[in-house]
């Protein structure tokens, strides 16, 4: 089915490198994405695989010594222009105004991401003053209805307290009303519920659907978790070594993954029951590769289970169209008897 919602955000062979005494990190190598106005993406993969420093790609607030290689990041700003974030100086103006203004963030650890010598008032009443330009004691009311929206409780003494002295839930509430206190058109969530607990998750991922329902925003919302996943996005975009290696409809993803990776991923899930049905776990043999010896052709060839032990060892794929809006970047991926959660099969390419 087309989609036709306006483009917000297109990633073009994004390429952002680490330049260390020991060599080239790669940490993201040719990754392309899209998203669309009011569309929720998620991004999965093993730690390292470079979810993150994509999306601070994006925000150009990658950490020395990376720096964007190559690529386009191509943004729609509320006026309709579509701009060139890579085009644009990390510190200049115009990124300025967007990040946080159109694009806004919530990283993975708000204790770390909260200023602790600030009230949590005064973290958003900056916000709100830097993008539009009201006095204190409006900017003060904004804050406090943003906190009220993101259900915090007493948000007329909590706007005067300073992080540690609330709970990790509230703080990362505090962090969610931050980031939406300019009413974004992007919200990119950086694995945002990973420091919670269960119940405390649930309620933020409940929140951030209503909120998303409420503002109308696009959502990136990275996680290692794929019943989060399920729970939360419509379109998945599955990341391996730097690169995109599938992206598809999150049911697409679940029940008929494309990717050796992909069906890697979902089989290493424990399910409830799998114990009394006498299902093993299916763990992804081998470690990811050392990044500064990656692999030859295919990098996850070294610990897939349908390594052909030729093309795959020689030619590096391309990420391409496999079925309707299915990308994936396997030499077989139409040939491949994968299935979803529902019953793993394995067929070796001929």
């Amino acid at each position: 089915m087309t989609d036709d919602r306006h483009l917000l955000l297109e990633i073009d062979e994004l390429k952002t490198h680490y330049h260390t005494p020991q060599g080239i990190v790669k940490a993201v190598e040719g990754a392309s994405l899209t998203v669309r106005e009011g569309q929720a993406v998620g991004i999965v993969g093993e730690s390292g695989c470079g979810k993150s420093v994509m999306l601070r790609s994006i925000l150009r607030i990658v950490p020395k010594p990376g720096q964007i290689a190559s690529g386009k990041i191509r943004f729609r700003r509320k006026t309709g222009e579509m701009v060139d974030l890579t085009g644009m100086d990390a510190n200049g103006r115009p990124i300025r105004d967007i990040r946080g203004g159109e694009i806004a963030m919530i990283f993975q650890e708000p204790m770390s991401s909260l200023s602790p010598v600030h009230t949590i008032g005064d973290q958003i009443m900056e916000a709100i003053q830097l993008h539009k330009k009201v006095p204190a004691a409006q900017a003060r009311k904004m804050a406090i209805d943003i906190l009220a929206k993101v259900a915090m409780p007493r948000p007329e003494q909590i706007i005067d307290q300073y992080p540690y002295e609330i709970s990790g839930g509230m703080r990362q509430r505090a962090m969610i009303a931050m980031a939406l206190s300019c009413e974004p058109r992007l919200l990119i969530a950086d694995e945002p519920t990973t420091a919670l607990d269960v119940t405390t998750q649930a309620q933020i991922l409940a929140l951030m659907r209503k909120l998303q329902a409420e503002f109308g925003m696009a959502i990136l919302f990275v996680t290692h978790d794929l019943g989060v996943v399920a729970q939360m996005t419509e379109y998945v975009v599955v990341m391996y070594m730097g690169q995109v290696v599938e992206a598809a409809s999150v049911d697409d993803i679940f029940f008929a993954p494309k990717h050796p990776y992909t069906h890697a991923l979902l089989h290493s899930i424990p399910r409830l029951g799998q114990r009394t049905t006498g299902q093993r776990l299916e763990p992804i043999r081998g470690t990811v590769p050392d990044p500064f010896a990656r692999p030859s052709g295919c990098p996850f060839h070294t610990r897939c289970n349908f390594n052909d032990g030729r093309r795959c060892i020689s030619e590096v794929p391309v990420l391409r169209e496999v079925g309707p809006n299915h990308q994936a970047r396997c030499h077989y991926a139409e040939t491949l008897a994968l299935a979803g959660v529902g019953a793993p099969t394995e067929q070796v390419p001929a």
